[in-house]
């Protein structure tokens, strides 16, 4: 008994390790699973149109792209007016907070002083004591730009990668659910199991995309209601980009809201009307994001909201922002699997509400 607990727990720390270091592979093979799977009846819908199910793959692979260029086009004006105020920005922030330092009475004046104070008592006996520190290397201008490049090009290699991987999944219909049937032994007791375990994964996964789409609309419309209400610029913009930031729980939310923030300080010159514009956004995303769409996902995958919000964590911390959006797709593909199987009950039952 000992040994098999060993054993489990070696596993266990194993596939950490391979999940941490296969995030190259792990996650462009998980998003365009997701993506395909959104995608999947638009092509089958087409596919009553054109026949070929390979055509209606790349019809729609190439709309989604044609889309998503032409709305980067569409909106190119308004991202290019934000990018241009962030040097401002820093500006205007930098010189708010020293004025805000610099008042008489203020505890962080009162700190400055008293740390000052320290400083120049010890200064003195550092100076004749430490070595003088060494020159700070030169950075090249070339190693800059051969790391911007670098960064451009690994994030433009893993977008053709998930592109190509959709396109090829969404072609391929249900050749690989025939495939794993097959795999799953001779016996046709074996491989209806094997056929419900994998329409129970379709349905879970299908269910939580419609909650992240409903929950990202609401978001976005909220938050842009509520940006052309206190008369905030690109107020469109800031509703579709919180529609789609929102794709990763907690995280999107607190970006847009400082983001936000920044902004509507630039526009209105106070932080009253800053704060009121970001604690807008934060009070629509947590009770559209945070309460409503993980309450229904963790209802619709019939997982418990504390296992959702815990692999939340688990694979934030495994694979950033992405591991955030793939958290329940995998927590729900992980309970089904365990639910039909005798030795990992337990773990689906612990996963389950």
């Amino acid at each position: 008994m000992g040994g098999n607990r060993s054993l489990v727990v070696i596993a266990t720390v194993a596939v950490i390790f391979l999940l941490f270091y296969g995030e190259p592979f792990f996650v462009p093979f998980l998003v365009a699973l997701l993506v395909a799977y959104a995608l999947a009846p638009l092509v089958y819908a087409l596919t009553f149109v054109v026949r070929y199910r390979a055509l209606a793959a790349a019809l729609v692979v190439s709309s989604i792209v044609a889309l998503a260029g032409i709305g980067v086009w569409a909106w190119s004006d308004d991202i290019e007016g934000l990018v241009q105020k962030v040097p401002v920005a820093a500006k205007t922030i930098s010189k708010s907070l020293q004025k805000m330092a610099q008042r008489h009475g203020n505890p962080v004046s009162e700190v400055q002083k008293a740390a000052k104070e320290v400083e120049s008592l010890t200064r003195s006996e550092k100076e004749k004591a430490a070595p003088p520190p060494p020159p700070a290397p030169a950075v090249s201008v070339w190693t800059v730009v051969w790391k911007g490049w670098t960064s451009v090009l690994t994030a433009g290699t893993q977008v053709m990668a998930v592109l190509f991987l959709v396109f090829f999944m969404l072609a391929s219909g249900d050749l690989f659910k025939r495939k794993l049937i097959t795999l799953a032994g001779p016996r046709l007791s074996e491989r209806k199991d094997a056929l419900r375990v994998i329409e129970e994964i379709d349905r879970q996964i299908r269910r939580y995309l419609g909650v992240l789409l409903i929950s990202n609309i609401l978001v976005g419309v909220g938050t842009w209601a509520a940006f052309a209400a206190f008369g905030v610029e690109y107020a469109g913009l800031w509703g579709v980009a919180a529609a789609i930031i929102h794709t990763a729980p907690y995280f999107g939310p607190a970006i847009i809201a400082g983001m936000s923030l920044v902004a509507a300080f630039l526009q209105f010159g106070e932080w009253g009307i800053a704060f009121m514009v970001a604690g807008s956004h934060v009070a629509i995303a947590t009770l559209v994001g945070s309460i409503f769409a993980t309450w229904l996902a963790s209802r619709t995958t019939r997982l418990n909201a504390t296992a959702a919000f815990v692999g939340l964590l688990f694979f934030g911390w495994i694979w950033g922002l992405w591991g955030v959006l793939l958290a329940i797709p995998i927590l729900a593909i992980a309970k089904t699997i365990c639910d039909y199987n005798d030795d990992w009950k337990s773990v689906g039952e612990l996963l389950g509400d």
